[in-house]
């Protein structure tokens, strides 16, 4: 019987958009087909989820990026038989904290006044590790994405993390191979919390990025794009020779 290869479904952060996987997409398409869904319209985790399911076919390989993670979280609940693989980078599982909505409001509010420039700098400078600023041309390169975002997209996908499921429980249920990446300098959503998550995935692995924050795929690339792809070689998700 001939095994159908899976599909790298790529999802993006809240502000961000497919320059997210400039670096990783090339090499992942030597590999397989690549979807990079575009998620600017969205105002539900799960509904976006289901959307991708019904926008591929077959098995998947599902990298997430810091919301786009919490996506991938919701196709595994939605779609387990798909999900040949995952990796959820800098990224969350627990439902919504103590004032979290009010803090998140006053950015969408701050955004609706001003357009995406009045929040664009503070909200990178909180998401990259201090030796990021020196880095003019990223700077620019991420400022430049985040304002092609508008407010009532923002506000579209604030709603959804607002309204994000809670995805303890799911964790001890995910049986595809799993790896959980974070940027060691990442203050948003730390390390911590991404070996918190292997320990209830089994069989799961955790990966460190160096000198990033949580924008670890644009300020690490290279690192980001080897550890993925050294993974699916150990997993045996894709062929070492192509690696």
């Amino acid at each position: 019987m001939a095994t159908t290869t899976p599909t790298f479904v790529l999802l993006h952060g809240l502000l961000c958009d497919g320059q997210t996987w400039s670096h990783l997409a090339g090499p992942l398409s030597r590999l397989g087909p690549v979807s990079i869904p575009r998620l600017s319209g969205l105002s539900s985790l799960p509904a976006a989820a289901a959307e991708v399911l019904e926008r591929t076919s077959g098995p998947l390989i599902v990298i997430g990026h810091s919301m786009g993670g919490r996506i991938a979280l919701e196709i595994a609940r939605q779609a387990p038989d798909r999900c040949a693989g995952l990796v959820l980078m800098n990224t969350g599982y627990e439902g919504l904290g103590e004032g979290e909505t009010t803090r998140r409001m006053a950015q969408v509010e701050a955004a609706r006044a001003g357009g995406v420039g009045a929040i664009v700098d503070a909200w990178l400078d909180g998401m990259i590790a201090p030796r990021t600023r020196d880095d003019a041309a990223l700077m620019r390169s991420m400022r430049d994405m985040v304002l092609r975002s508008t407010p009532d997209s923002f506000a579209g996908q604030i709603q959804a993390l607002i309204e994000r499921p809670d995805a303890t429980a799911l964790l001890g249920r995910i049986a595809c191979p799993t790896l959980l990446m974070s940027g060691e300098e990442d203050r948003w959503s730390p390390l911590d919390r991404h070996h918190e998550m292997a320990s209830h995935i089994p069989g799961s692995e955790v990966a460190a990025i160096a000198a990033a924050g949580h924008m670890a795929p644009f300020e690490e690339p290279e690192a980001c794009t080897r550890a993925i792809l050294e993974w699916l070689g150990r997993r045996g998700l894709a062929s070492t020779a192509t690696l």
